[in-house]
C-alpha cells in the first residue's frame, strides 16, 4: 500500500503537467496500457521486491487516468462540476467493490497468475481500447486542445490557499485512511471476529461511496469549504466517541461519518481547486495537493498510530483522539482555502 501511494504521489503533478501538452485520450490510453503491463509483470513475480515494483508502477500510471478524466469531466459539465466529480470518484473508488468477488473467485479457482493476466486483459479491452475514443462533444480544437499554463510549480507552492489545502489533505487523509487499517485490530480488541468487525469497514465504505455523490451535488449549490468543514467536524466527533463505545453497531454508525468525510475530501476538493486556481491550473494543482495524501497520510496515519498503539499497549483512545484532532485542524484549515481578494493568482 505504501508503494502504491508513493507511486501516485510522484506522478500526480507530472500527469497534470503533461496534460497541458498531450491530449487527454492519449494520456488515458498510456495509463491503461501501463497498468495492464504491470499486471502481467506481477503475474510473474518471483519475490516481494517484484510486488513492490508492481505496486509503485501501478500507482504511478493510475494518475495518467485519474487526472485527465477529472479535467475532462469538469470541462464537459461546467455547471455541475461537483456532481460529475462525485460520479467519477464513485466509479473510480467503487470499482473494487464490483470486481473483488470476481477476482476472488478466479484466485481460488484459477490461481494467482491467471487472475493477474485476466486483469491485464480487461484493462486493455475496457480501458486502453476505449480511451482513444474519448473526445469532448460539440467542441472545436480550442477546447479539445491542451489548457494554457499560468501557474509555475514555485508560484503554486508559494500560494497560501494551496498550502492550507495541502495540509488539510495530509491531516484528513491520514485520519480517514487509518480507519481502513485499524478497523480489524480495533474490532478484534473488543472481542469481535472477522465476520463481525467487517461491519465497521463496510459502513465506512458505503458512506465513502454514497457520500461522494451527495457531497458532490451539494458542492454545486453551497460553498465547498463549508461542506468540507461540516463533514470534518462530524468525523472528528465520531473519532472522539468511538473508543468509548463497545457496541458493534454504534461503532459502525460512527464509522459512517469518517467514511463520509473521506469520500468528500476527494470529491469536493476537485471542484474547489478549479474554483480557487482556475480550470487551466487544475491538473497541476490537484496533482500537487495529492502528494500530501500519497507521501504524508500513510506516515501520519497508519505508521504513527502503529507506534502509538505499541507504546500505549493498544490504547485506541489515544489514537482516535489524535485523529479527531486531525479532523478538527482540517476543519479550520479548509476555511482558509479561498480565492485571493484581488482574484489574481498569477
Amino acid at each position: 500500500m505504501f508503494f502504491i501511494l508513493a507511486g501516485t504521489g510522484f506522478s500526480m503533478y507530472l500527469a497534470g503537467k503533461l496534460q497541458e501538452k498531450i491530449p487527454a485520450r492519449f494520456m488515458i490510453f498510456t495509463g491503461c496500457l501501463a497498468c495492464s503491463g504491470a499486471m502481467v509483470f506481477v503475474g510473474r513475480a518471483a519475490s516481494i521486491i517484484d510486488v513492490y515494483i508492481w505496486a509503485f508502477w501501478e500507482g504511478f500510471f493510475t494518475a495518467f487516468v485519474y487526472i485527465p478524466c477529472l479535467t475532462l469531466y469538469q470541462k464537459m459539465f461546467p455547471e455541475n462540476k461537483g456532481l460529475v466529480t462525485g460520479i467519477l470518484n464513485l466509479t473510480f473508488g467503487g470499482s473494487a467493490a464490483v470486481m473483488s468477488p470476481i477476482f476472488t473467485y478466479f484466485l481460488v479457482s484459477k490461481g494467482y497468475a491467471f487472475t493477474s493476466y485476466f486483469s491485464a486483459l480487461i484493462s486493455v479491452f475496457l480501458g486502453a481500447s476505449v480511451a482513444l475514443l474519448i473526445k469532448l462533444p460539440g467542441t472545436g480544437e480550442a477546447l479539445n486542445g491542451p489548457p494554457v499554463s499560468t501557474l509555475s510549480l514555485v508560484r503554486t507552492i508559494s500560494l497560501s490557499p494551496f498550502r492550507f489545502l495541502w495540509c488539510t489533505w495530509a491531516l484528513a487523509g491520514a485520519a480517514g485512511v487509518s480507519l481502513i487499517v485499524l478497523s480489524s485490530s480495533f474490532g478484534g480488541q473488543l472481542g469481535y471476529d472477522v465476520t463481525q468487525y467487517v461491519y465497521i469497514l463496510t459502513a465506512f465504505s458505503i458512506l465513502n461511496g454514497l457520500g461522494r455523490l451527495v457531497c458532490g451535488r451539494l458542492a454545486d449549490r453551497y460553498p465547498k469549504q463549508k461542506i468540507l468543514m461540516t463533514v470534518y467536524l462530524m468525523a472528528a466527533g465520531a473519532y472522539f466517541l468511538m473508543p468509548h463505545f463497545h457496541n458493534l453497531y454504534a461503532i459502525s454508525f460512527f464509522a459512517c461519518f469518517i467514511g463520509l468525510a473521506f469520500g468528500a475530501m476527494f470529491t469536493v476538493s476537485a471542484p474547489l481547486v478549479t474554483e480557487v486556481f482556475g480550470l487551466e491550473n487544475f491538473g497541476k494543482v490537484f496533482g500537487l495537493v495529492f502528494t500530501a495524501y500519497g507521501f504524508c497520510a500513510g506516515f501520519l496515519g497508519p505508521w504513527v498510530s502503529g507506534l502509538i498503539l505499541d507504546a500505549t499497549g493498544s490504547d485506541f483512545r489515544v489514537v482516535f483522539t489524535l485523529f479527531a484532532c486531525f479532523y478538527l485542524g482540517s476543519a479550520l484549515l479548509i476555511l482558509q482555502v479561498k480565492k485571493q481578494e484581488n482574484g489574481d493568482i498569477l
